[in-house]
């Protein structure tokens, strides 16, 4: 079985309203982006930043009922402390582990401090104070030698990403693809408001072009998880609006990317595979005016399995069989399968 999810086709885990984004059909680059504007605008109710607290039981609760903390938890691993919604709030604190708090993940003096980007529930999350305290107004990047560390590796220091230099906050890669959705999500919701913003991570009414790339490369290395859709889903419920790149991860590539700005139908891959199901080979056929840059191959737990580059026929002798999402990664375009090996 070949089932092709594509482009304008939900994720099975979503719970998107039906209709809400009909306005995006065959739009791509700044058009996309001003038509998500609106839809995430529209009926947008904002939460009070004192009512944070209590959204975050229903937006932010990990499997076990603690809260889900992107500067403690450790996907996979044990987190070096967690913390009790309510009781855990901070106050004060004095190390790391004292207490959580409500971390804007773009730093709230870029706006300065103003409504609603204040209490926006997608921008705003609970972190630990004293992590939070410690990566202060610095931007997200990719440290080079960190100046501190957090207990769950997220660090601070000088950015070794092209294109700034400056001191960064580092998250751990378990957590980057969060990030990079949450910003791409600010890029449009607040798209109108970005020119008067400060920080080095906009310029211009967008992302800063370092920023940006980040961004995308952030997006990639790590996919939307169960834990995202679920929030997502949560956030509506509060607020009346989504973020859709977390609905539709694809969008990310045709409003930031080469992709951004063409027509639907230029950059469509027509992508066969064959056979089906497939056995130790899998053959690909695609329109050849498009590049393939990549095959990023996923088990049914959304972790990486491989990662195979601008290959006719890939090699599937070694894999178990069983179904696998399979994302390939054209130059214009995105089209994810999911496909059934039976050898």
């Amino acid at each position: 079985m070949i089932l092709a999810v594509f482009l304008y086709l939900s994720p099975a885990y979503s719970q998107i309203p039906a209709g809400y984004y009909d306005a995006t059909y065959g739009l791509s680059g700044e058009p996309l982006r001003n038509a998500l504007h609106d839809i995430i605008s529209n009926g947008f109710t904002s939460v009070s930043y004192s009512n944070l607290w209590t959204t975050y039981y229903q937006t932010d609760a990990k499997p076990n009922g603690k809260v889900w903390d992107m500067y403690s938890d450790i996907p996979g691993g044990t987190a070096p402390y967690e913390y009790t919604f309510g009781s855990d709030q901070c106050g004060t604190y004095n190390s790391e582990g004292d207490c959580y708090n409500r971390e804007h993940s773009v730093p709230a003096s870029w706006f300065n401090d103003n409504s609603p980007m204040y209490s926006d529930v997608f921008m705003v999350i609970p972190t630990d104070g004293w992590v939070n305290n410690k990566r202060g107004n610095d931007p997200f990047g990719e440290v080079g030698s960190a100046s501190w560390t957090s207990q769950n590796g997220s660090k601070t220091g000088s950015c070794n990403y092209p294109g700034y230099s400056g001191n960064v906050f580092e998250p751990i890669d378990s957590f980057k693809g969060d990030f990079a959705r949450i910003y791409f999500y600010v890029a449009v919701r607040y798209k109108d408001e970005i020119p008067s913003w400060s920080g080095a991570s906009f310029s211009g009414g967008n992302l800063s072009s370092w920023t940006e790339n980040m961004m995308l490369e952030w997006h990639a290395l790590d996919p939307v998880s169960d834990k995202e859709r679920d929030r997502n889903n949560a956030v509506y419920n509060a607020q009346h609006n989504r973020n859709p790149f977390v609905d539709m991860p694809h969008w990310v590539y045709y409003i930031w990317s080469p992709t951004a700005g063409m027509d639907v139908a230029e950059i469509q891959p027509s992508l066969k595979t064959y056979p089906v199901p497939a056995k130790d080979k899998l053959n690909i056929e695609y329109n050849r005016d498009l590049i393939l840059k990549e095959i990023r191959m996923y088990n049914v737990f959304g972790s990486l399995v491989c990662i195979f580059h601008d290959e006719k026929n890939i090699d599937l002798s070694a894999f178990s069989n069983g179904v696998y999402s399979f994302s390939f990664v054209f130059d214009k375009a995105v089209e994810i399968r999911l496909i059934t090996i039976q050898h």
